[in-house]
C-alpha cells in the first residue's frame, strides 16, 4: 500500500527524477549504430547538468547508472521514498521525418471518475497516480503548450498526451509523463534538451504558483 500526501504539504526544496529507459538487459530499440537505452541516459544526464546549473535549489535523481539493472517498482520506490516534485520517463525511438515527434503520456486506466481527497490516503500500487492526478493533468498541459511554442517549431512536433496505463510509470506517487522522441540520428538528443528544461521550468514553477 502507498501513503500519499498533497503536494501542497511537500517541503520547499524540488526534486525530480528523470528516468531513462533500459539498463544492462534491455538496450531498447536500434538507433544508427546505437542503441536507445545510451541515448536516453546520455540525454538524462544533460538534462540534469542544466537543470542543476540553472537552480540550485532543484535537485535531479537519475533512475540508474551505466551497467545498472532495473527491478519491478525500483524506480517507483526510489520516486516515493524522496517524495519527488516531478517523474519523467525517457525514451527514443528512430525517426525518417524531417521533423521528428514527441509523444507524451501520462499513466490512466481510462476510468478516471475518481478523485482522491483531501488528507493522508492509502492506494495499493497501481493506483498510486491518482494521488496527483490533477496535477499531472496540468503539467501534461503545459508541456505539450510550452514544446508546441513557435521556437521550436523547426524541430519538431508534439503529440498528445495521452492516457494509457504506461508501465515504468506505475506506483509513482508524484505527477508523472512519459516522453517517447523521435531521433533521425544518435547525437540528435541533443536537440531536446534545452526545450525539456524549460518546459521542466514551467511546469514545475507554474504548480508552485499554484499551492
Amino acid at each position: 500500500m502507498i501513503f500519499g500526501l498533497p503536494v501542497s504539504e511537500k517541503h520547499n526544496q524540488r526534486i525530480i527524477v528523470l528516468d531513462p529507459f533500459g539498463d544492462v538487459r534491455h538496450t531498447g530499440r536500434c538507433i544508427g549504430d546505437g542503441f536507445e537505452r545510451g541515448l536516453t541516459l546520455q540525454c538524462a544526464e544533460k538534462i540534469k547538468s542544466l537543470i542543476e546549473k540553472r537552480d540550485p535549489y532543484t535537485t535531479v535523481i537519475i533512475t540508474r547508472m551505466p551497467g545498472d539493472t532495473v527491478y519491478e517498482l525500483q524506480n517507483a520506490t526510489l520516486a516515493n521514498r524522496n517524495n519527488v516534485d516531478l517523474f519523467i520517463n525517457l525514451n527514443f525511438y528512430y525517426t525518417e521525418d524531417a521533423k521528428p515527434t514527441i509523444y507524451i503520456y501520462q499513466f490512466s486506466y481510462g476510468n478516471d471518475f475518481m478523485r482522491c481527497q483531501q488528507g493522508l490516503i492509502v492506494h495499493s500500487y497501481d493506483q498510486a497516480y491518482r494521488i496527483n492526478k490533477d496535477t499531472t493533468d496540468m503539467i501534461t498541459q503545459l508541456f505539450v503548450k510550452e514544446l508546441a511554442d513557435q521556437k521550436y517549431q523547426t524541430l519538431f512536433v508534439i503529440k498528445g498526451s495521452f492516457s494509457l496505463p504506461i508501465k515504468p510509470l506505475i506506483g509513482v506517487v508524484a505527477p508523472s509523463i512519459t516522453l517517447d522522441l523521435g531521433v533521425k540520428g544518435k547525437e540528435l538528443w541533443h536537440d531536446y534538451c534545452e526545450p525539456l528544461v524549460n518546459a521542466i521550468f514551467v511546469a514545475l514553477n507554474h504548480c508552485e504558483g499554484n499551492n
